[in-house]
């Protein structure tokens, strides 16, 4: 036998070890992503700081180009025609202080200038430049031509940040306002061109510190860049299919590095705030945690499983020492015991049988003893005085009162409460019966009175200990509860019960008399028949006269000799209704009434057998049945069924002797049909029976009379004579019995509605 509790325990323990590892790596896993998560919500917290410190300075800006757009004085610069004439010049000297004032009153403004399309120059916060001379001071370095500067400038804005190119935003504003009742009209005259301190706005950013670990993108509702901070080629590389609501998260791989990216979008511009952070900036922080918990991981591993192996070893020790203990018979089967605990179980549960079969033994033992006790004490065998006393306390026999009745059942057929294959022997049978009968029984005893019960020569007896005073009342309530016990044991069990109940009687010595009662009233169930309740008081006064007179016996034998079943039995009938209808007919005189009506048919028998001893297995059969018979019914059953089967023997020999007869003649017939003189007299006189019998029989047997036979036998034997010889008719008529030809032709025609010549030659009728 392996030592299997010794590695389950071992595994057992290693498993628990494992548990707070797993938890560890879980943990891990669930920190690692509580601090992507915590970053993404930081990173879009800080987003949202940027949009709301940006949104409201380009809210500013935007308010000062609406401004600008409503002075009077560009308004009317704007709207000069001619550019040359001094007038022009002098608004333009007047211009230049307005748009310094506006451009020196927000810090994030670097230049600001009113470009007017069709002159082809602008208005700068300092001096008055030609197109080309603006565009040098201004955008030259910006990585923009001066074609697709002059493009954007002159398209019609209203309010528009834009990023011209790399590292040059600029918000434009189309100069007037309106045109025409028409906003921007259809070509607005100027554009208000305002240039933005990109790096004072990155400064912006950087003071928030969200881009100190990753790149900060602004990109405008087109999803184009407005403004970035840290790598460009990172920001270009965005996907910006992934921008859809106005906030939230993803993770993409940028230059093969792992980004997670965060996005805020703008209400006041529509624009996106987007935040990119690789992912080992927060990993990094994680990566000092999972060296920690690997580290601790292994200092569990090197001491947690060594310690484990040395703690299972030593809580094994006790149980190999159990194992150890057991008997060398147990040892020597260790093959095939799975492991130590089934080793041990199998001991204990070998010993708690034995201890429960030394207890059934000995409840068992108890039982007998004390159900042959009570079995003595019923028969009055058993000693008085102080032994009875201590035996009746050894037994725990206790009684209430002093008054006591026996109950005897007598059980009957009970095979319709087991199926035809049940697998139990009739001795298990019949303890299952016992066992039903007897709970039943004590059940309702014990509603009223104490109850004690044991078997006694194949009956279940029950000493009833009475409680109550009133004898009338008590005896009819004994009656009362058997009828409900046998209705239960018969209607519900199929179980034919026959009860004896005996009066009642004072005193431990009135027991025995008690049972003498019970018994003598259930020996009547042979009178009275089975499944009865019989009360000693209905047979303290029994018939003791037998009628039986000599007229109705002659009466029986002849009835018996003649075949009679229906007189026989009619007579029968009478005899038992006589002695049973005006009282209780004894035991001995019952038994006696039965013997004499077997005597009755055996004499009728005698003569019918006339030595030839015919009846004798039957008669032998009977007398067998009798003697097993159990009630005086029983035994009236089996005299009936013995009369129908004597009634029955003498009609078969009636019927015989006219078998004979009748076969008898037609062969007498059939030997003597040539014979001209062959008639019913002639055969009559040879069977020694008179004529008119004989016809009478003859008819009732054969259903034709004499001369019909007769006359039909000799046309048939004619008619193969005629189709098998050659002879004549006048022969053929001889050796079929008629006397002449004519006679012979006149039959053969009755019968076959042609001649015998006709016959002969094949013609059809």
């Amino acid at each position: 036998m392996k030592r299997s509790v010794y590695l389950f325990w071992l595994i057992s323990n290693l498993t628990i070890l494992c548990v707070p590892i797993v938890i560890t790596m879980l943990v891990l896993f669930q920190s690692q992503h509580l601090l992507s998560t915590e970053v993404i919500r930081s990173n879009r917290a800080l987003l949202n700081q940027v949009r709301q410190s940006l949104d409201n300075q380009f809210k500013d800006i935007k308010q000062m180009g609406m401004q600008l757009s409503l002075d009077p004085k560009v308004v009317k610069y704007v709207g000069q025609a001619d550019s040359s004439d001094l007038q022009t010049r002098l608004d333009t000297l007047a211009l230049i202080p307005s748009l310094s004032s506006y451009s020196s009153s927000n810090g994030n403004i670097s230049e600001m200038y009113v470009y007017l399309k069709k002159q082809h120059y602008g208005v700068t916060t300092s001096t008055m430049n030609e197109e080309q001379l603006l565009f040098q001071l201004h955008h030259a370095n910006t990585g923009i031509t001066q074609q697709q500067w002059r493009e954007r400038v002159e398209q019609p804005y209203f309010g528009s940040f834009l990023s011209l190119s790399p590292g040059s935003l600029v918000y434009l504003q189309s100069l007037p306002l309106q045109v025409g009742g028409n906003p921007l009209g259809d070509d607005p005259p100027a554009t208000l061109v305002v240039l933005l301190n990109e790096e004072r706005l990155k400064n912006e950013i950087s003071n928030i510190q969200i881009a100190q670990a990753g790149t900060v993108v602004i990109l405008d509702k087109e999803n184009r860049q407005i403004l970035f901070t840290g790598d460009p080629n990172i920001a270009a590389h965005l996907d910006m299919g992934r921008f859809q609501s106005a906030e939230g998260s993803f993770n993409q791989k940028l230059d093969k590095e792992a980004m997670t990216v965060s996005y805020v979008a703008s209400v006041e511009t529509q624009w996106k705030y987007v935040s990119i952070v690789p992912a080992k900036v927060y990993s990094a922080k994680v990566s000092e945690l999972r060296n920690w918990i690997y580290a601790a991981l292994l200092l569990c591993l090197f001491v947690g499983g060594p310690l484990s192996v040395w703690m299972t070893r030593r809580h094994y020790m006790p149980i190999r020492r159990m194992v150890d203990s057991v008997s060398p018979k147990v040892r020597s089967n260790l093959e095939g015991i799975g492991d130590e605990f089934s080793l041990l179980q199998s001991v204990m549960t070998e010993n708690e049988a034995l201890q429960d079969l030394a207890n059934q033994t000995i409840q068992k033992q108890q039982n007998a003893l004390k159900g042959h006790f009570l079995a003595r004490l019923l028969k009055g065998r058993v000693e008085s005085g102080s032994a009875l006393i201590q035996a009746l306390a050894s037994f725990d026999l206790h009684f209430a009162a002093n008054r006591f009745a026996v109950l005897l059942i007598h059980i009957g057929d009970y095979s319709a409460l087991f199926k035809d294959n049940d697998p139990r022997d009739a001795e298990s049978k019949l303890q299952y019966v016992y066992f039903i009968v007897t709970n039943i029984t004590e059940e309702l005893l014990k509603r009223k009175h104490a109850v004690f019960s044991t078997e006694v020569d194949g009956m279940m007896a029950f000493l009833v200990n009475i409680y109550s005073e009133d004898e009338v009342r008590t005896k009819q309530d004994m009656i009362e509860i058997a009828q409900e016990a046998q209705k239960v044991i018969q209607g519900n069990f199929y179980i034919q019960v026959t009860i004896g109940i005996s009066g009642i009687h004072s005193s431990l010595n009135g027991i025995p008399h008690g049972f003498d009662e019970a018994l003598e009233a259930l020996e009547y169930k042979f009178v009275i028949g089975p499944s009865e309740i019989i009360p000693f008081d209905r047979i303290k006064r029994p018939k003791n006269e037998l009628y039986y007179p000599l007229d109705m016996e002659r009466q029986l034998i002849n009835h018996i000799r003649t075949g009679q079943y229906e007189e026989a039995m009619d007579t029968v009938g009478e005899l038992i209704a006589t002695n049973v209808s005006d009282g209780t007919l004894s035991l001995q005189l019952g038994k006696l009434l039965m013997f004499e009506l077997i005597g009755t048919i055996l004499k009728a028998i005698e003569h019918l057998d006339q030595g030839t001893n015919e009846l004798a297995a039957e008669k032998q059969e009977l007398i067998k049945l009798l003697t097993q018979c159990e009630s005086f019914t029983e035994m009236e059953d089996e005299i009936y069924h013995f009369l129908k089967i004597v009634c029955d023997y003498v009609d078969a020999k009636k019927k015989s002797h006219n078998t004979n007869l009748k076969d008898q003649v037609l062969l007498y017939i059939k030997e003597n049909i040539s014979d001209i003189n062959l008639s019913l007299n002639l055969v009559a006189l040879h069977f020694d029976v008179n004529g008119p019998y004989l016809s009478r029989f003859f008819k009732e047997q054969t259903g034709e009379t004499f001369i019909d036979y007769v006359n039909k036998t000799r046309v048939q034997l004619g008619k193969e004579l005629l189709q098998e010889t050659e002879e004549t008719i006048t022969d053929i008529t001889l050796k079929v019995g008629f006397s002449n030809s004519n006679t012979f032709i006149r039959v053969f025609k009755r019968y076959e509605g042609i001649t015998p010549g006709q016959y002969r030659k094949g013609d059809q009728p």
